[in-house]
């Protein structure tokens, strides 16, 4: 069975975890390009939220007075992660902010920044928006915390296929360089190899029936 993954964004009042806050957490779990269940919340930050991240995320002041403070909703949110593996885009500065504010994830954690940057060296910039754009993702509502781990998990979809592309020589030859290594991204391209030896072996037999006359 395929893995079940959380792809996890989360909107903040800036980009500081020491003095900044999170205004919104949005999780996504899906298996293969299935959604399984989403979580998504609004977060009282207890502070004005700046005027340019009003502008950029469109989440208003009044909107996070009503909402939970994060202590109150931590345990919804990982029991709705679990041990799955977290996937985010510069996922080390979600779980950056939400280790700084007493919510401490410790799963596997797969940043779909730095597999963008091994599987599309030539794209002109690695931002979630751009990506998307370069993949055919739809991506219409930006900067708000569920619909960008929607489109956080679209893209690490999309980018597995690429994975799954590459030839059989360099799936193994990476996977022989990453054996050894802590590496995050390395399970992916374990299962990249093994999803194209399973496609092959799959063709394989299918073309061999064909051949005899028993598919048609």
């Amino acid at each position: 069975m395929s893995p079940t993954y959380v792809a996890l964004d989360l909107e903040t009042t800036g980009l500081n975890p020491e003095r900044d806050t999170i205004l919104e957490i949005g999780a996504v779990k899906f298996r293969d390009d299935k959604v399984l269940d989403t979580w998504s919340s609004l977060v009282n930050p207890q502070r004005p939220i700046p005027y340019k991240i009003t502008q950029l995320t469109g989440i208003h002041q009044e909107e996070v007075e009503q909402a939970p403070f994060l202590n109150s909703i931590a345990g919804s949110l990982m029991r709705f992660v679990q041990n799955y593996p977290i996937i985010g885009h510069n996922v080390s500065f979600d779980l950056g902010f939400l280790n700084r504010h007493g919510l401490c994830l410790n799963n596997p954690s797969i940043d779909t920044f730095e597999l963008a940057s091994i599987l599309m060296p030539h794209a002109s910039r690695y931002s979630l928006g751009m990506l998307a754009e370069a993949l055919g993702i739809l991506f219409p509502s930006r900067h708000r915390a569920l619909d960008d781990a929607l489109a956080t998990k679209d893209l690490f979809l999309a980018l597995f296929q690429r994975a799954i592309e590459l030839d059989m020589a360099t799936l193994q030859e990476i996977n022989r360089l990453a054996a050894h290594l802590d590496w995050p991204l390395r399970h992916v391209f374990q299962d990249a190899e093994r999803a194209k030896a399973r496609t092959a072996f799959t063709g394989s037999i299918g073309q061999q029936l064909k051949a005899k006359g028993v598919l048609d």
